[in-house]
């Protein structure tokens, strides 16, 4: 019974404030929003419609007024239309929107000098406005992106190319390394060989050569490799520092493949030199030792062939030790 009469008070009070100023408006709402949590459910619409004469729309607008506008003082010398078309604004800018001048067909004017068209037509402008100011926003923000990546992209491929050419570089380098290595043992072979030759070991002496002609071989491969290396860089140089930069994805495929390739030969080379060493070294210990045996024999049979070879082999330990 006291809800009932709860409800027909304020539905009085409704009435009563809907002749008043604009400023019951948010009286009003507040009084909407109470009836609306005192009515059964599904009785909201019958009863806007049969009490204050209000539709749904205009009821919600009410109470968004209700609950939005919190400064009154901001409202006083607005209409109620003004007041409804101020919803259209974010209920956070709202007090800036009302207090500050605006222009209106080329005249400066406050909301409450604004006819309420002149106001709806300023909101509306206002919208399309930030509208086309985010947009705008947007599409820079977006270019700013783009430019971002390019640049990433760009010095990501300069830095891919710079280390490209420094392994070139370097593989060029390590080559001239083992062709200086190869020629110095070449001559070191040389040199053997002359000693052998020297004993009358024919079959040392070919074994020798054998192994002069492989590491001749190894440096002819190498001084052709390094030239081609100079002769393709020449050709097609990896430089990106232009005057317009240049967005190149990834290494050329044919410069990639012969870095695998130069590394691959780079790791047999290294491992070929251990395999050569040791083969050398054995040849060398068998062919000293052998050597020692052939002189001792002589020490009684032919004395003076004895001190001469011995002399011989001697002389050719300082040499090799100096080499060392």
């Amino acid at each position: 019974m006291d809800e009932i009469q709860n409800i027909d008070t304020l539905t009085t009070e409704i009435l009563i404030l809907k002749q008043q100023t604009a400023q019951n408006i948010i009286e009003i709402g507040k009084r909407l929003v109470a009836v609306k949590e005192s009515l059964p459910h599904g009785q909201w619409g019958k009863w806007l419609a049969e009490k204050v004469d209000f539709s749904n729309v205009t009821a919600s607008r009410f109470m968004r007024v209700a609950n939005e506008f919190s400064n009154i003082s901001a409202l006083k010398d607005l209409g109620s239309s003004k007041i409804f078309a101020l919803l259209d604004v974010p209920e956070e800018q709202r007090e800036e929107f009302v207090s500050a001048p605006h222009e209106v067909n080329g005249e400066i004017k406050t909301v409450d000098e604004m006819t309420t068209r002149e106001l709806q037509k300023t909101i509306k402008e206002r919208d399309e406005f930030k509208k086309i100011a985010n947009e705008k926003s947007e599409e820079a923000r977006k270019a700013f992106d783009e430019k971002v990546k390019a640049e990433a992209e760009r010095r990501t491929t300069d830095a891919v190319l710079r280390e490209a050419q420094k392994d070139v570089k370097n593989l060029q380098d390590t080559l001239r390394k083992q062709k200086e290595k190869s020629e110095k043992d070449i001559a070191d072979l040389q040199s053997f060989i002359g000693e052998a030759e020297s004993t009358g070991d024919n079959e040392e002496v070919l074994r020798l050569q054998a192994s002069l002609q492989e590491l001749q071989n190894d440096v002819d491969s190498s001084a052709l490799k390094i030239d081609e290396l100079e002769a393709e860089l020449k050709a097609k140089p990896i430089d990106v520092i232009t005057a317009e930069p240049v967005i190149i994805e990834k290494v050329p495929e044919e410069i990639e493949k012969e870095l695998q390739e130069l590394r691959k030969k780079d790791s047999q080379n290294s491992d070929q030199s251990v395999v050569k060493f040791k083969r050398y070294y054995e040849n060398l210990q068998s062919t000293f030792t052998a050597q020692l045996e052939l002189i001792d024999e002589m020490k009684d049979t032919n004395p003076q062939n004895h001190e001469k070879f011995k002399n011989a082999i001697s002389k050719l330990l300082s040499k090799m030790t100096e080499r060392l």
